[in-house]
């Protein structure tokens, strides 16, 4: 199955999609505020293709509920709901910059340093990674004047790569530096990191981080990988307790070094053109089979050498010399040439898993990956399995 792809035309930095509203980071400092739903439920397209175009771009949570699980056993619907998405993957989706201006709410000097080296929104706060620290901004809707706030925080100081937030706190990736988290208020994780100084979870250098459930696997390209272990607990009905484990080094896991990423369930190490997959299982620690080998991935020698990875609901997707190269939770491969400014997914979320966004010279493509739909969770080996399937 094709990917559905939409096309936004100008100069961009960063994306980011949350709470019905895309954010568009400019070239020129600037952040522009869509009303996306509003955008998506006036695209000019048949009506049978709605429930496909909703799915694909607003609300990638509508198809993986309990009675389309059972619904799509029944192959005259399957095929129904697969030839929506084929169909629609045939239109040509391009968001002019007049267009564009229709459907802004706000449109702002950006309050946090340009460039920033990544961003992440959790909690109705964006926050932002850069060589002047981590910077944070409240963004909402309901905002008298300005959909992000103008009013920023900075909560650290120290040069950083990457930050991305989930269970109560921020892990930051901070080079040479280490791994960091940064405790925020929460009122259902009581872990004692709620402290306005950021602590040290590894010395060990880090580019990037991801969150596998309540840990965080680290990346780095000039040092082995490693996977920031916690333990989590159930004080009362409403409140969890999260405690710090120990660090594993990549080559522990794999049995070898290469440059490795991890998110949700699924660890992956690249070696050549083989990338290795583990799936971390943290309720299985006390049986020794938390990390579980599932297999190995082979890449073509002309994408070139691998230069970062993401794991998502849909699949991975590599970004290599010569193209982003995204496996499918469905075993095919989709390449997509060319060389990016900028790329991201958004495998925390809840409506908007199932997207890429990538960031070109003269545009932002959104791609929507779909097949996922119709993949038994429970025995993909690509791709985080779905939340909604965890212990059945």
């Amino acid at each position: 199955m094709q990917p559905i792809k939409l096309e936004i035309e100008g100069k961009y930095w960063d994306s980011q999609i949350y709470s019905g509203i895309l954010y568009l980071f400019t070239l020129d400092g600037e952040i522009i505020s869509i009303d996306w739903e509003k955008l998506i439920n006036r695209l000019n397209i048949e009506e049978n293709l709605k429930l496909a175009l909703l799915c694909a771009f607003s609300r990638s949570d509508y198809l993986y509920s309990r009675e389309f699980d059972l619904l799509f056993g029944d192959r005259e619907i399957k095929h129904v709901i697969t030839n929506k998405f084929l169909n629609l993957s045939n239109y040509d989706l391009i968001i002019t910059k007049n267009k564009i201006e229709e459907y802004t709410l706000t449109k702002q000097d950006s309050p946090f340093p340009f460039p920033h080296s990544d961003s992440t929104i959790y909690l109705n706060n964006i926050y932002t990674s850069s060589k002047d620290g981590i910077h944070r901004a409240t963004c909402n809707r309901r905002r008298s004047k300005y959909v992000v706030s103008t009013r920023r925080e900075k909560k650290w100081d120290a040069p950083s790569l990457s930050v991305t937030g989930s269970y109560g706190s921020l892990a930051v990736a901070a080079g040479d530096e280490g791994l960091f988290e940064i405790g925020l208020k929460s009122d259902f994780y009581d872990d004692k990191i709620n402290f306005k100084a950021p602590r040290l979870l590894s010395s060990s250098h880090c580019s990037d981080c991801g969150w596998t459930f309540y840990s965080i696997f680290a990346s780095s390209h000039v040092a082995d990988g490693y996977h920031a272990t916690f333990k989590k607990e159930k004080i009362d009905d409403r409140v969890y307790k999260r405690e710090f484990n120990e660090i594993k080094f990549s080559r522990n896991i794999f049995n070898n070094s290469g440059y490795s990423w991890g998110t949700q369930d699924k660890i992956y190490k690249v070696s050549g053109n083989i990338i290795s997959i583990v799936k971390y299982s943290p309720w299985q620690r006390d049986n020794n089979e938390e990390y579980h080998k599932l297999g190995e991935i082979h890449l073509e020698n002309w994408k070139g050498n691998v230069v970062s990875g993401k794991n998502a609901l849909f699949g991975i997707v590599i970004e290599c010399e010569n193209a982003i190269v995204v496996k499918l939770s469905n075993d095919d491969f989709h390449n997509i040439p060319g060389e990016p400014v900028n790329w991201r997914i958004f495998p925390r979320s809840k409506y908007y898993e199932n997207q890429l966004h990538i960031i070109y010279d003269d545009r932002l493509s959104i791609y929507s990956f779909n097949q996922d739909y119709f993949v038994d969770q429970r025995l993909k080996k690509i791709g985080s399995e779905h939340l909604f399937f965890k212990g059945r």
